[in-house]
């Protein structure tokens, strides 16, 4: 599976690239990343921040990596925090986002036009939405069946999320061409 980043305005000419892999060890979905299955595939970091300085350098680097099997995407995200005392892990309801957190868009038809939002806070609150009319409309309604965990350790916090990929729906090709936002 290969997935492209869809940045409106492409800052360096190039649309980024993240190319995952097929696992076919079980995963277990503890937060903790050290299933073997996650050195099949590279960290893909060097974001830009969006806010509140849109195309500044992040306060802080964030890395994930991508695999999947026959039925399930994995997404393992390490959030670099130099004091990790001072995490914000509030818990709430879902599609609640307190304190520090993730969200990964995934555009599984690449249209640019529709995407399935999954966020985990710090504390491993999930929130979800089903994105369309072009990004302009967020239904909070969707509540798909996924698993993440989370972990904080001396160097931030880590996620580990298990998406099924009967909560998706894309195309029946072969080679599969999904955008993606981190």
């Amino acid at each position: 599976m290969l997935c492209i980043a869809q940045a409106p305005e492409i800052q360096d000419g190039e649309r980024r690239k993240y190319e995952t892999a097929l696992t076919t060890n079980p995963m277990v979905i503890d937060g903790n990343l050290n299933e073997q299955s996650w050195e099949l595939v590279d960290w893909a970091s060097d974001f830009t921040q969006r806010e509140p300085d849109d195309g500044a350098e992040p306060t802080l680097p964030t890395a994930f990596k991508i695999l999947y099997d026959n039925k399930n995407i994995y997404i393992g995200a390490r959030c670099f925090d130099p004091e990790p005392e001072k995490i914000e892990r509030r818990m709430a309801r879902r599609d609640e986002f307190p304190g520090d957190l993730i969200e990964i868009n995934i555009d599984s038809y690449h249209d640019l036009r529709t995407a399935f939002s999954f966020s985990a806070s710090a504390s491993g609150v999930k929130g979800d939405e089903f994105i369309s009319l072009d990004g302009n409309q967020w239904d909070e309604s969707w509540n798909p069946i996924w698993t993440v965990k989370t972990q904080i350790d001396t160097l931030g916090w880590t996620a580990e999320i298990e998406i099924p990929l009967s909560q998706l729906r894309f195309s029946n090709k072969e080679e599969q061409v999904w955008g993606l936002q981190f």
